[in-house]
């Protein structure tokens, strides 16, 4: 068989490119596996803390938003970093380590929304004048197509899990869904409707490498007042950390808690 001889000219312009382009060798760090979102965790009422690996948090497989209480959706997503101990890795002892470089820091999230049956069209389902209709396509565009990023802050050390936040339906995308909600209520009775929120997390390792990771789905089902329990208690429990996300609300509650208190129950 004829032994095959590279050009050297080749092999030069390859050792220039491998140069410049360091994720060429360094691939294990820049990999989105190297970073993963676990799931999303829910605060728990009274301490409104969060903390991986607690076994009384709440993991949510689905979120559920008011848009009678609020307008913003908080959302918390459970991340571990993936990344073996750089000494693991090259074998070295505790007598001669290497630095740890392998600790990442989440920085950023980007987040796209699916509005499903409320995603925003040239004939949307709120009328009016043409410039609302312009700012509702806007927010459209803005959200399902071009992505919104959030600054985040997170610390991982290789094989540990962090807790991120940042507003998965932030009060400018909420007021929209509100307005279209409540056009739906002259048609429908308690109406709910599922939108989808599209999340990965951005970090950086402390040699520089940039690591983005799996894009985490997340649905959310949109409703108005189910959120407000029909009961008025004189001695109402402990509210959930977030009204209108996720956790009931005494009646009684509805007025201090909700953004539109005039369609709160009544009262005593």
């Amino acid at each position: 068989m004829k032994k095959r001889i590279l050009n050297p000219l080749r092999i030069g312009a390859l050792a220039a490119l491998l140069a410049v382009v360091p994720g060429v060798v360094n691939c294990d760090h820049e990999s989105p596996q190297a970073l993963y979102i676990m799931d999303v965790m829910a605060r728990t009422p009274g301490s409104c803390t969060l903390k991986p690996n607690q076994s009384v948090s709440t993991v949510l497989m689905a979120g559920k938003m008011d848009l009678m209480l609020t307008n913003t959706y908080l959302l918390f997503p459970h991340v571990r970093n993936m990344m073996e101990s750089i000494n693991t890795i090259t074998g070295e002892g505790t007598t001669s380590p290497q630095p740890e470089v392998h600790i990442i820091s989440v920085k950023r999230a980007k987040v796209y929304v699916d509005m499903g049956e409320f995603t925003p069209s040239a004939t949307p389902i709120v009328t009016g004048l043409l410039g609302d209709k312009k700012a509702a396509l806007a927010l459209g565009f803005k959200y399902g197509t071009e992505g919104v990023e959030w600054i985040v802050n997170a610390s991982m050390e290789p094989r540990t899990e962090s807790v991120v936040m940042f507003q998965a339906i932030p009060p400018e995308l909420g007021n929209l869904l509100y307005t279209k909600m409540l056009k739906l209520t002259e048609t429908v009775d308690s109406p709910a409707v599922w939108i989808t929120v599209y999340v990965s997390v951005i970090g950086e390792t402390l040699d520089g490498h940039v690591i983005q990771s799996n894009e985490f789905a997340f649905p959310i089902e949109l409703c108005m007042g189910c959120l407000v329990s029909p009961f008025c208690s004189e001695t109402p429990t402990v509210g959930p950390c977030d009204p209108g996300q996720d956790a009931m609300i005494d009646g009684s509650l509805c007025r201090y808690a909700s953004i539109h208190p005039t369609q709160c129950p009544s009262c005593p």
